[in-house]
């Protein structure tokens, strides 16, 4: 035999249901939360191993396009036309010093091109800060400032 419900106890199942479905939304939202934080956590931690290993430096000196320097030892005032367009064609950007050292130019950011840091700088000279590494003959810059 069924007994009828009152009022009052439909009241009672209604809001037993609104306080379960509370703390099962209260649940999801902790776990995003928790997630969300986790996520941060993991991404900070990747960025930080990220970073060029090598010694802090200061050079001054030229920035080129590699591509006509190397193949010609084209620079200077007169080649920064070409220069640009080499550099927003992809050609990568060094620096020479007065040494004739030459370095190849990288931005600090992750997988960021010379170009992003330097290109309103070519054919002029500059001193950059940022991490040196050298590897295989090669020694890069990852630029982090550059100085007029």
């Amino acid at each position: 035999m069924r007994t009828k419900r009152t009022i009052s106890d439909q009241f009672l199942w209604d809001s037993l249901r609104d306080t379960k479905e509370r703390q099962i939304n209260m649940k999801k939202r902790i776990v995003r939360a928790v997630g969300g934080v986790s996520a941060l956590l993991v991404l900070g931690a990747l960025m930080a191993l990220a970073q060029p290993k090598g010694d802090k430096v200061t050079v001054k000196g030229e920035v080129v396009d590699l591509w006509c320097y190397l193949e010609g030892g084209d620079r200077g005032a007169d080649h920064k036309k070409c220069a640009i367009a080499c550099a927003k064609a992809g050609n990568p950007i060094g620096l020479v010093t007065e040494k004739d050292e030459v370095y190849v130019m990288m931005g600090l950011k992750d997988h960021q091109p010379g170009k992003d840091v330097l290109l309103d700088k070519m054919a002029e000279t500059v001193t950059v800060e940022g991490t040196l590494v050298k590897k295989g003959g090669t020694q890069v810059i990852y630029v982090s400032s550059v100085k007029e």
